[in-house]
């Protein structure tokens, strides 16, 4: 995919080194709710040609060179031999066992799903059956403050912001940037409640492959990270009139997608 770099408040540069990639400076703290969403409202003025989307971790997973890295599951790990295409082997196999099982079960929108494998790939992600292609991001912050908080027994966690192009349909294909996007709320059928709940997105590489050769960096979304945020734990982050929202909420209960794809693992 395409490397971009994006434009930030003065507050967020680093004068010590201010050609330094984002990825590899450390997070910005911020104490606040508000005061994350007042800088990602600056960032969105900034950056005005790209989409923006949210990404929240427990952790800042970083590679061998000190980079933060934001690999799609199938992707991760020094991959040898056939481990890759060992991977992409039981996407397939889970891919054919979901459309079956949605068409046994009669879900709403089978019959599209049965024909697009990125929908396949965007319900197995998100249900974590399998290692997919794909990258869960939300266009909430809100969301993204939830997730990096949820079950974190660290004092901080990290909220990621990412420029995307702007999106065409459901499912956005941009080869200029070579990457695809998936809008969540729009493929998914309405039984899957998780996805609604989560305003969630996933995108991906457009070509996808099992041989990337000695190119593998290019499929790390670390090339469209334009901020990084450390943020306490601690519900006193959210302030008053806002609050983290629960586990409960972010996984439902009785989501019959849910249910369907227990099965699968």
């Amino acid at each position: 995919m395409r490397k971009i770099k994006g434009k930030l408040p003065q507050k967020l540069r680093n004068d010590s080194d201010p050609g330094a990639a984002i990825y590899m400076v450390p997070a910005y703290a911020v104490k606040t709710y508000r005061a994350l969403m007042e800088l990602a409202a600056k960032l969105a003025y900034l950056n005005k040609d790209h989409l923006l989307f949210f990404r929240g971790q427990d952790n800042d997973y970083k590679n061998q060179k000190g980079s933060s890295s934001f690999y799609p599951s199938i992707y991760r790990g020094a991959l040898k031999g056939e481990e890759l295409p060992d991977r992409f082997e039981v996407l397939g196999q889970a891919s054919k066992k979901l459309v079956e099982a949605f068409e046994r079960n009669l879900i709403d929108g089978y019959s599209e799903i049965k024909k697009r494998e990125y929908v396949q790939w965007s319900i197995l992600q998100h249900y974590g059956i399998c290692e997919t292609p794909l990258l869960d991001f939300t266009h909430s912050v809100r969301v993204a403050c939830s997730f990096a908080q949820l079950s974190n027994e660290n004092n901080r966690g990290y909220v990621y912001v990412f420029g995307f192009p702007y999106l065409t349909n459901r499912i956005s294909h941009n080869s200029e940037h070579d990457l695809v996007n998936v809008r969540l709320l729009s493929i998914c059928p309405p039984d899957a409640l998780r996805p609604y709940y989560q305003d969630g997105y996933l995108a991906g590489t457009e070509g996808i492959t099992t041989e990337y050769g000695n190119t593998k960096e290019k499929l790390d979304f670390k090339r469209r990270l334009i901020a990084k945020f450390e943020i306490p734990t601690k519900p006193e982050f959210w302030g008053e009139g806002f609050s983290s929202i629960p586990e409960s909420v972010l996984y439902p209960k009785n989501d019959r997608i849910e249910e369907l794809c227990k099965g699968l693992k």
